[in-house]
């Protein structure tokens, strides 16, 4: 899962090597839906490099890699935080798709 496009408090230090295929090991992802070709879901990583993390994700629907968008700590309702976020991702992506 690619974190490229993410702003982290460790902004500008290097980032591991990205692996090109999803772990097996990763944490079931929630689905929000898809649109525009692109599903959208979260994440709970307990195991990140920032700590417990809800991870907002995107990805092709017809492919298994997914990408993170937004990242927040798992803390307080930090997950009713990460869902309306999701839920937003997923109205502009049913916008651009022309679904008014």
């Amino acid at each position: 899962m690619s974190d490229d496009n993410v702003i982290r408090p460790t902004f500008g230090a290097p980032r591991p090597a990205a692996a090109p295929e999803p772990d097996p090991g990763q944490p079931p992802m929630r689905l929000f839906g898809a649109a525009a070709g692109h599903r959208v879901g979260l994440i709970r990583d307990p195991a990140a490099q920032e700590g417990d993390v809800f991870r907002i994700v995107v990805g092709p629907e017809d492919e298994h890699a997914v990408e993170t968008v937004a990242l927040l700590p798992a803390a307080g309702d930090t997950e009713g935080e990460a869902e309306r976020i999701g839920f937003a991702i997923l109205r502009a992506l049913e916008v651009v798709e022309g679904a008014v």
